[in-house]
This record gives C-alpha cells, sequence and structure tokens, in this order.
C-alpha cells in the first residue's frame, strides 16, 4: 500500500499580523519614547516593516518597527500600537490601563511564610524569621511600588513639607499588613 503525506504548509509571515495590519494600513503609533501618539500607516519596505506618519511613505521619517512580526502583540497589549487613527484621548487612556494592569497583577505569595500572622509594627517585623521578613518586605515593595507608578504621590523633602502645612492639615497614612485567602489557603502577602 502506498500512502501519500504532505508537507504541511509553512505558517507564513502575514499570518503571524492581525488581520487589520496589512502594508498601507492606517494605525495609531504611540511607543514608550514618544512624547506624544502619532496616526499614520504601516507599509513593508525590503522585508522591514515601518511606521510613516500621516500620509507619508517616507521610510526615513519614519519608524522602523522592528521584529514587528514577533512584537506586534506586546506592542498592542502594552498600549502602544491602535488599529486604525484611533482617538488620543481612547489611547491615552489604554495606555493608562496598561500600566495599571501590570501593577494590579503583581502579588507576592504568602505560601511560603511561617507565621500566618501579619505583621502588626516595625517590632513584631524584626522578630520574626528570616524567611518571613523577605516575603513582608517584598509584599511592603509591591505596594509602596505600585503605588509610586501610578503617579499617586510626588515625594519631597521635609522642607517642602513644612512649607506646605502651614495652614493646611496633612493626611496622615500607615503601612497594614494582611495575608489574603483563597479556599482558606494563604494565597497573597499583601500591605
Amino acid at each position: 500500500m502506498l500512502a501519500v503525506v504532505s508537507k504541511p504548509s509553512p505558517i507564513s509571515q502575514q499570518s503571524l499580523l492581525p488581520s487589520w495590519a496589512q502594508e498601507g494600513s492606517t494605525a495609531t503609533l504611540f511607543l514608550h519614547n514618544m512624547s506624544k501618539p502619532r496616526h499614520g500607516q504601516l507599509y513593508l519596505n525590503d522585508g522591514q516593516w515601518y511606521f510613516c506618519f500621516g500620509n507619508s511613505k517616507d521610510f526615513e521619517k519614519g519608524v522602523q518597527l522592528l521584529d514587528f512580526l514577533n512584537q506586534n502583540q506586546s506592542l498592542l497589549d502594552t498600549g502602544q500600537l491602535f488599529r486604525g487613527h484611533t482617538k488620543f484621548s481612547r489611547v491615552y487612556q489604554a495606555r493608562h490601563q496598561a500600566q495599571l494592569h501590570n501593577y494590579i497583577l503583581q502579588h507576592v505569595s504568602a505560601h511560603g511564610l511561617d507565621s500566618l500572622i501579619a505583621p502588626t509594627s516595625l517590632k513584631h517585623h524584626s522578630t520574626m524569621t528570616t524567611n518571613d521578613k523577605n516575603i513582608w518586605d517584598a509584599a511592603y515593595n509591591e505596594e509602596y511600588d505600585g503605588l509610586a507608578g501610578i503617579p499617586t504621590w510626588e515625594v519631597i523633602t521635609e522642607q517642602q513639607f513644612k512649607q506646605l502645612s502651614k495652614g493646611v492639615k496633612p493626611l496622615p497614612s500607615m503601612a497594614i499588613s494582611t495575608i489574603k485567602y483563597e479556599n482558606n489557603k494563604p494565597k497573597r502577602a499583601k500591605y
């Protein structure tokens, strides 16, 4: 008996792109190193993808999209590339949401804690095992970095604080630790 086996056809390079991302497609680009979003078009020139501003097809003034076939999904996920000429207000909102998403999704696991009692003070913190200190320090840093990353506050000097506090009552803050549970099992160490 003779069997005929066909070779699978190689995946076309274009199939790695979203269906809307074709030669001449309109798009909005807002790379992290750009001061503002820009409308333009996608072009393929000598095997390399470019974003050209406006209706121009000037590759020298455009932005070369390095490894675009593999990086396009990352550009979409991080709010740097948008289909069509998207309103800038939507672009800024999407970028903000992408940044928030990165901070919110991080968490410190409580799985390795030696004690399931959250620290209530710095004195309590100093009596913990090295393992627990490391976990609670990571939880504190996660919260602090998350708040600092979504411009929640501005760090000022003591002198600036004294100048601001004349006639203004400051709002105190404090770090409160807790253990979040899921199905009665410790899931997350959280400040």
